[in-house]
């Protein structure tokens, strides 16, 4: 009965929300099975070869940047609501300006500037296999943003989780397999998978838009995106340059240990990422509809309950550390809540972003991430050899604070309006810090980390609770979206 009763429910839910509940339940998978193949990886590599991994995928996503030009980000959402009528068009148009961008970029990396490959620390061969990544990266990045868009979720889910559980079982067999090189089976063993999706993709966007490509489109994206690619470069550079920077600095081995405490921290903003994927569309109709009490109504709710996640991951920073890997990594404690302190305040930022966005006045964020990114950087370089790579998370909290601000204050510029109760967003914020910030010095009394840990879920279980109204006409008001 109860089941029957619960598929009902589900049925009658409107389409976005139901795409919400799967894509967000997908997206627990692909990070679950990361998670859950973390202390394959911590085992079969050493602290060095871990960390050698990982600064291969913080340059494949900082060098994304320049090759796929972003354009499967705001823009492309601008572009679903303003070419409705042609959009296989419009998305093939997009995804093949970055695979010629990919193919100029990549041909002067690989071919003129070996001083270039030889700076980010990585062979020539994974530099030309980075490239030929990309090249057809921008297909599935597209195809899956219009999914989400048009809440069609049943396809991308498929493709999603079939990709991520035969991708993680090709990395461990190829470290298996391949043990004198571990480092390049573990990335070309997984990311093969990835190159296969990414051309069956490309081949359905070809079909569709029957290889038609607009230059006005091309126009469209440039013109939006080529002003902020500095914005979305300080994104990329305060997500992964602090792995970079120790790299460097500290060596391989505390990459490795720093890489490992940011995946275990990574979980909280797969939270953020489900739900933000679902939450640009609503938030653009309800600008349409200057409904934005609505946008603050739902937003508390999110806010309170992401920060509740965020605490309860950091109040478990060395179950998650031990379950993850050995204890030659057991330093990556200390990690874990300055870097969920600084994901909590990444995620802030999209709730100011999406209104901006609606509006057209991305040049406006754009000011805040590369300040934020600016001052990471130096910070980093100052005190990383100070303090150790225990510093960078502290840096890229102090920038995603600022960035938060900056993007804030860019938004009451852009609508004269008040849109979200910030004192309320401040309280949850600094509970978040200060609470953060005093776990570090309790993780070795068990006993009384989870008497504390109980007493913060029942604290916000009343709260809940109390406010069990709000969140009654919240849940009636998604079957409306």
């Amino acid at each position: 009965m109860f089941a029957k009763n619960l598929i009902n429910k589900i049925g009658g839910l409107s389409s976005a929300v139901k795409a919400s509940l799967v894509l967000m339940l997908t997206q627990f998978v692909q990070q679950g099975l990361n998670l859950l193949t973390t202390p394959i990886y911590t085992r079969l590599l050493t602290t060095e070869q871990f960390g050698q991994a990982s600064l291969f995928f913080s340059w494949y996503e900082i060098m994304l940047i320049f090759t796929e030009l972003c354009l499967s980000k705001g823009v492309f959402n601008n572009g679903m609501l303003d070419f409705r009528e042609d959009r296989d068009g419009f998305s093939f148009s997009l995804y093949s300006l970055t695979f010629f961008s990919t193919l100029i970029i990549g041909t002067v990396v690989t071919l003129f500037c070996a001083f270039i490959w030889n700076f980010i620390g990585l062979p020539l061969h994974l530099v030309i296999y980075m490239f030929v990544l990309q090249a057809f990266q921008g297909a599935l990045a597209i195809w899956s943003v219009r999914q989400r868009f048009e809440f069609k979720y049943k396809a991308l889910a498929v493709v999603t989780i079939s990709i991520a559980v035969v991708s993680q079982i090709c990395g461990i067999l190829g470290i298996i397999l391949f043990d004198s090189n571990p480092v390049d089976a573990r990335i070309i063993g997984a990311r093969n998978i990835f190159l296969i999706a990414y051309i069956a993709i490309f081949a359905i966007l070809l079909k569709k838009a029957r290889g038609r490509v607009k230059k006005e489109y091309w126009i469209y994206a440039l013109k939006f995106n080529l002003p902020i690619i500095p914005h979305y470069l300080s994104l990329h550079i305060l997500n992964h340059m602090d792995r970079i920077q120790i790299a460097a600095i500290s060596g391989e081995a505390s990459a490795g240990i720093y890489s490992l405490a940011y995946s275990g921290a990574s979980i909280v903003k797969l939270f953020w990422t489900s739900i933000n994927a679902s939450l640009i569309p609503w938030t653009y109709e309800q600008c349409e509809k200057k409904q934005f009490k609505r946008i603050d109504s739902l937003t508390r709710i999110l806010i309170l309950g992401y920060a509740m996640i965020c605490l309860i991951v950091m109040f478990l920073a060395p179950e998650v550390i031990k379950i993850l890997a050995t204890d030659s990594y057991s330093e990556g404690i200390y990690v874990i809540p300055s870097v969920i302190m600084g994901v909590y305040f990444s995620s802030l930022y999209f709730i100011f972003a999406n209104v901006i966005y609606y509006y057209k006045k991305p040049q406006y964020v754009m000011i805040g991430s590369c300040v934020s990114a600016v001052i990471n950087v130096v910070l980093n370089a100052v005190l990383i050899p100070i303090f150790g790579y225990f510093a960078a998370g502290y840096t890229t909290l102090a920038s995603y604070l600022l960035q938060v601000i900056i993007d804030y204050l860019a938004m009451r510029k852009v609508v004269d309006e008040k849109i979200y109760d910030m004192r309320y967003i401040i309280g949850i914020s600094i509970a978040v810090v200060v609470i953060g910030l005093l776990l570090n010095l309790i993780y070795g009394y068990m006993i009384l980390r989870y008497i504390l840990l109980l007493l913060l879920v029942v604290s916000l279980s009343i709260y809940v609770y109390k406010k069990k109204g709000v969140i009654i006409q919240l849940i009636k008001k998604g079957r409306e979206i």
